[in-house]
């Protein structure tokens, strides 16, 4: 069995999916966080953070890089990127929407003037934010709601849940933007209650993100 090391800060983050496959899989891995007042000189380090950005994956003497690289592989290896190969594109299609939506967030989160970043957040509630998630509405509604590909956990779920897991309980949170979406966040809240996630939700270091 092969010795896993994830390196990330001490947050939920981009980590997060791969810290909650682990989980399910009931995988031992070293969860290795780090402070934002060492990742300056931690990231000169090219052997550890070959790109300079975590998270980073370990796995015996490889080591991947990139968040998605990383949720993807581990999903693929844990068995929970889908049982076919449209699955496994259904998987793509659902973690590409949400890489969508997060960029879509970033005006409003890299904004300095009070005003204008008031304006950005309505803006993303009301408008850009809409066709990703009436996307992600429509989907978890046509497989019947309590999950996005099949009738069991896949990594799309768990990149559905982090994601909401942030904008709703971190301090990226944004108030009301899920009103309109109901369905989605009876996703999340059955998603939390699954006795696997709830257990690794319950006994996780808390984070403000």
């Amino acid at each position: 069995m092969p010795n896993y090391r994830l390196v990330y800060f001490n947050a939920r983050g981009r980590a997060e999916p791969a810290r909650i496959l682990f989980h399910l899989k009931g995988q031992d891995f070293v969860d290795d966080r780090f402070s934002y007042e060492d990742w300056p000189k931690l990231k000169e380090n090219k052997k550890e953070f070959p790109m300079g950005k975590g998270p980073i994956l370990h796995i015996d003497k490889e080591v991947i890089p990139q968040s998605r690289a990383i949720w993807r592989y581990l999903g693929k290896t844990f068995g929970y990127f889908g049982r076919t190969e449209m699955e496994e594109a259904k998987n793509d299609v659902i973690i590409e929407t949400v890489t969508d939506i997060e960029l879509k967030m970033m005006p409003h989160y890299l904004a300095t003037d009070d005003a204008k970043r008031a304006e950005l957040i309505q803006a993303f509630k009301e408008t850009t934010s809409k066709p990703f998630y009436s996307y992600l509405r429509d989907e978890v509604k046509a497989n019947g709601g309590k999950y996005f590909i099949g009738n069991e956990i896949s990594l799309a779920d768990i990149v559905v849940f982090n994601h909401l897991d942030i904008i709703t309980d971190s301090t990226y949170k944004i108030e009301g933007v899920l009103d309109q979406y109901p369905n989605l966040v009876a996703f999340y809240e059955a998603f939390r209650e699954d006795p696997r996630i709830k257990s690794y939700i319950e006994n996780r270091p808390t984070t403000p993100a």
